[in-house]
């Protein structure tokens, strides 16, 4: 069996090191555009924030132990499209000359990129993404040059808002800006307005419903633009998204999702026979609505990766499905959610409610306790579980996996609050915050 494997990050190399792993006698191939494969990018706004030196740190495995796993790894190297009929990927290496390798099965693991808004000024030095090592080694550079005093974070989502807490360490002067009259919204407004005090508590100037119409200067950045007024900054980092990268596909019969990303069912198979896709430039089967969702999370990668490979060997016969569980810290609140908010819920058929409750971390009679924030959205009648978001100074994000756990198994509220949790006063009350938020679902 020959399997061809599309991009060398968390999707694409969990699938070909599994593979290797279980069918040592396959031949496995790797395509990957850069010289890098296998690194923790959700560690990179930490590294530009200073709490890690090294951006060899982030490198969880080089290509050199994939060489010995006999992994046939090839860097640098572009495919350029697939010809399903005939299976085979086309591909062009360093030099430029074009090629083609035949394939039993094919993994499209390619990734996303950042979305660049259509705006003058992105070219202009000073302006950055973060997608890859290279890039967060740019970007702290540049902020730790003493002349870059004023920061514009484009974008109010998570890795913008992390970006944020990085440039506010660094002290420097922070604008936050959003097209959206809220940051974070895939989170309650309640929720988007914590961190909106948080970011404004810190220091930084945060721009709502604002979002950047030009970026000028002469030849480095001087100024960003709005339809308000301009403003004078030294530095930009856009993060306002990413993109699925499909367009290598060109025409072939692949179900994509609107934005490109590849339509894969619980197995990580596309509509193409023989063909599967893992990590950011797939969908991901929602566990609570059963549609495809575009969830481009590390965690949903990695074991995207590893479920297809199961596929092809014919292991794992459960699949995968995903709740789009994440938590994030900005500043010093930390926040999560998992599954469907009520309105998400609502607006995928079901009959929700919510409730929200504050609940101390630990019992009162040990030192600094802090209010955690609960939302609980449930199903009316049956009171199953169907999300939750929290947030609190600390504590708190840790929580979400409970609540991930319970959504997933199909946990009703009551069920929920009558688990025997953990207890003890540096850690939680008698009744901890998951327990009193789940009983707080009465009809």
């Amino acid at each position: 069996m020959t399997c061809i494997i599309i991009g060398g990050n968390a999707a694409g190399m969990s699938a070909a090191s599994r593979l290797k792993r279980k069918s040592p006698g396959a031949r496995v191939i790797v395509f990957e555009r850069t010289g890098e494969v296998s690194y923790g990018a959700c560690g990179m706004p930490y590294y530009i924030a200073g709490f890690n030196d090294s951006l060899d740190k982030m490198r969880i495995r080089k290509p050199e132990a994939f060489l010995e796993q006999g992994i046939d790894l090839r860097l640098h190297a572009t495919v350029t499209g697939i010809d399903a009929v005939n299976r085979r990927v086309l591909w062009r290496d360093a030099a430029g000359d074009c090629a083609a390798e035949a394939y039993d099965q094919l993994v499209i693991a390619s990734g996303a990129s950042p979305i660049v808004p259509p705006i003058k000024g992105t070219d202009l030095d000073g302006v950055f993404t973060l997608k890859t090592l290279s890039d967060a080694a740019r970007i702290r550079e540049c902020i730790e040059n003493p002349g870059v005093r004023s920061v514009a974070i484009v974008g109010g989502g998570y890795i913008g808002l992390e970006l944020a807490e990085a440039c506010l360490r660094q002290k420097k002067t922070v604008h936050v800006f959003e097209g959206l009259p809220r940051l974070l919204n895939t989170f309650d407004p309640e929720f988007s307005a914590a961190v909106t005090d948080t970011l404004l508590r810190a220091g930084a100037e945060v721009h709502l419903a604002e979002p950047a119409t030009a970026l000028e200067g002469g030849g480095c950045l001087e100024r960003l633009v709005t339809e308000r007024r301009t403003y004078a900054v030294d530095a930009v980092v856009i993060a306002v998204g990413v993109r699925p990268n499909t367009a290598f596909v060109g025409d072939a019969a692949f179900d994509r999702l609107k934005n490109g990303a590849l339509i894969v069912d619980t197995h990580m198979r596309t509509s193409v026979p023989d063909v599967y896709a893992a990590g950011d430039c797939a969908a991901v089967m929602h566990r609570l609505t059963g549609k495809p969702a575009y969830l481009p999370l590390g965690t949903n990668a990695n074991k995207q990766g590893r479920f297809a490979a199961d596929a092809i060997l014919g292991r794992n016969p459960l699949g995968f499905s995903a709740l789009g569980t994440a938590m994030l810290r900005c500043v010093d609140l930390e926040l999560a959610r998992t599954g469907l908010s009520e309105q998400e819920a609502r607006d995928a058929g079901f009959d929700a409610g919510s409730v929200t409750v504050k609940a101390g971390s630990h019992a009162r009679y040990y030192p600094d306790p802090i209010p955690i924030t609960l939302k609980l959205s449930y199903e009316h009648g049956t009171k199953r579980l169907l999300g939750a978001q929290l947030m609190g100074s600390r504590e708190t994000a840790w929580r979400i996996d409970v609540f991930a756990c319970a959504i997933d198994r199909g946990m009703r509220a009551e069920e929920l609050g009558r688990l025997d949790l953990g207890y003890a006063p540096p850690f939680a009350s008698v009744w901890d915050a998951i327990q009193i938020a789940a009983n707080a679902i009465k009809e």
